[in-house]
């Protein structure tokens, strides 16, 4: 039988443990009901028509509201005015010309911002806002499952860790965009301890991580920072377009980074065909004539690999010589890249094509000294995009157009 003091201990654990989750989860009636702009009675009768779920508070006689009922009824009562149509964006712009994030040049961002301040910009929040000192929670028997994942490739690894992390860290499901940009700050600082084999997130800037956890240089730690903000987005992408489907079911910035992650993946993606570019470069940064991977290639009529055009980008894609030209100042006398900027060269001479923004992505993380992780900076880079995008398209009123049938009529017996 217990004694008093130790019920006493009991109950005052107990209830500050409900405090903190219902700090984390649930508002109070008067909370509730300034966000829904309805009075506190109103918040009984929705209860009954179960569009809020509620819980009874301890001891007392009042009761709390779950957050993410509460948030998703605002936005359902609240359309944006200012949110976009379908098929439209307010975030990037793509042309020729240039790259642009809510009408700044990309490559004048990349010269002066950081990871986190360009989070901030397409998200629409203050950065210090999101990406402060909290830190998100690790996951119940994380290190088990890492450890059994052990042999699988980084990004599986990430893969199977995201949904454990998404319900440890219970107030990933406030959708308000506040919360949604809190969690994105959560998701892109987890991905980066994730794909560089860190035990938890850090509270550093993230292309500082980067640097330390690869031992890195500040040089190599500037390129990091610019090569995320200059892949951050690519406008409706193919993955874009999936991660903008499933916000429309209120998926988390954590499923978000899943969705992006399975579908960057696809056979049919176009920026995709990553090993063979891999490889591509390996073989010329190892050889010392490296433009024979370029000869060998033009002579048998095959395409070289990283210089396909993309859409927006038929001619050029000027981020990837961006990133060429401050790749020249970290890398100035590194025999390697001298290898591959005199196979790009000749590949421009023989083609008239530019070499591809996947070919320094690539390379970047060839330095990085990651194998078969180089594409990990590029990622976490493109997640700031993927959560944006799912914000922007959780702003819109619903639109659930009916399927046209176009098959076999049905047979009247």
């Amino acid at each position: 039988m217990r004694s008093l003091a130790e019920s006493i201990s009991i109950d005052d654990k107990n209830q500050y443990a409900w405090t903190r989750m219902a700090d984390d989860l649930y508002l109070s009636a008067a909370e509730a009901a300034k966000i829904l702009g309805v009075e506190p009675a109103t918040l009984y009768a929705y209860v009954s028509r179960k569009k809020l779920r509620s819980l009874a508070v301890p001891g007392s006689q009042t009761r709390r509201y779950w957050r993410s009922d509460v948030l998703a009824l605002a936005a359902k009562r609240k359309p944006s005015a200012n949110a976009p149509s379908a098929g439209e964006t307010s975030i990037t712009l793509l042309t020729e010309e240039g790259t642009y994030y809510r009408g700044q040049n990309v490559i004048a961002l990349a010269e002066t911002e950081s990871v986190e301040s360009i989070a901030g910009l397409l998200w629409q929040v203050a950065p210090e806002e999101i990406f402060s000192a909290r830190l998100p929670r690790s996951a119940p028997g994380q290190d088990a499952i890492l450890a059994s994942l052990s042999a699988a490739p980084r990004s599986d690894r990430v893969l199977a860790l995201l949904p454990v992390l998404e319900r440890a860290n219970p107030t990933a499901f406030d959708l308000s965009p506040t919360g949604f940009a809190r969690t994105g700050a959560d998701v892109l600082r987890w991905l980066t301890a994730l794909f560089f084999d860190l035990p938890v997130p850090s509270v550093e800037p993230i292309h500082q991580v980067v640097a330390r956890a690869t031992g890195s240089s500040d040089a190599m730690a500037d390129l990091v920072r610019r090569a995320m903000i200059l892949v951050a987005d690519q406008q409706f992408a193919d993955t874009t377009r999936a991660v903008r489907a499933g916000a429309v079911t209120g998926v988390t910035p954590y499923g978000i980074a899943i969705i992006g992650l399975v579908v960057g993946g696809g056979q049919s993606i176009r920026f995709n065909r990553i090993d063979v570019v891999r490889r591509f470069i390996l073989e010329i940064v190892s050889s010392a004539y490296g433009e024979e991977a370029i000869v060998s290639r033009v002579r048998t009529g095959e395409k070289i690999p990283g210089f396909e055009p993309l859409p927006n980008h038929q001619e050029r894609d000027i981020r990837a010589d961006a990133l060429l030209r401050a790749c020249e100042r970290v890398f100035d006398g590194d025999t390697e890249f001298e290898r591959l900027q005199r196979a790009l060269d000749l590949a421009n001479k023989l083609t008239g094509r530019m070499p591809g923004f996947v070919i320094p992505l690539l390379f970047l993380g060839y330095k990085l000294g990651v194998p078969g992780n180089e594409l990990a900076v590029a990622t976490i880079g493109r997640a700031i995009g993927w959560i944006a995008h799912a914000h922007e398209e959780m702003q819109r009123s619903p639109s659930r157009p009916k399927a046209a049938y176009v098959g076999a009529l049905p047979i009247e017996i």
